[in-house]
């Protein structure tokens, strides 16, 4: 008996496929495992900037905003729109030269502007109708809100000086007027 030792293509393409398989299957799934990681990132970004878009000054509200251009910037054109639009916002916050009375419905408009190329860059079918009017912010939150503003700028007056804290104080009773109160009580 003997034994043929030719080796056809189709045998050497064969051997490639057993080695190479494996290592082929795994940078596949790293690679749509990154893929969704980033997706689930942004997502989680757009979700946050809609949940607080009524309440700008919360803490999360701040932080997925400074994370916009680090999560979209190396994405396709439609996150490009996105990177732009979030500059457009930050930049918009940022400027105290523009006019003040017409500062706060142009901040809203970029905002919602912002939501909406996330929106569409993450393939969700909002309009800015609805990024717009579709929010809830009790006003309890506002006023509370607007409270602690007043009290911290009227702390700062009396810190710098510009007004002064009055207290009103009355004398207490001494001990003994306090003992002639409560026996003609009991008589």
């Amino acid at each position: 008996m003997e034994w043929e030792w030719k080796i056809r293509i189709t045998d050497i393409i064969m051997i490639i496929v057993i080695f190479a398989g494996p290592i082929i299957a795994v940078r596949i799934t790293e690679y749509l495992r990154n893929q969704k990681d980033s997706r689930d990132r942004k997502v989680h970004i757009f979700r946050t900037l809609m949940a607080t878009r009524s309440a700008q000054l919360a803490g999360m509200h701040i932080e997925a905003l400074n994370l916009v251009e680090l999560e979209f910037q190396a994405a396709p054109h439609p996150a490009r729109r996105v990177v732009d639009a979030g500059r457009l916002y930050i930049d918009h916050l940022k400027d105290y030269l523009y006019p003040k009375e017409t500062w706060v419905v142009r901040k809203n408009e970029l905002l919602v502007d912002l939501l909406y190329e996330m929106s569409t860059a993450l393939d969700y079918n909002f309009d800015k109708v609805q990024i717009k009017a579709g929010s809830y912010y009790p006003s309890g939150y506002e006023d509370a809100e607007n409270d602690n503003l007043q009290i911290r700028k009227l702390w700062l007056e009396i810190l710098k000086g510009n007004k002064q804290l009055s207290i009103k104080t009355d004398t207490p009773m001494t001990i003994i007027e306090q003992t002639k109160i409560e026996n003609k009580k009991n008589v």
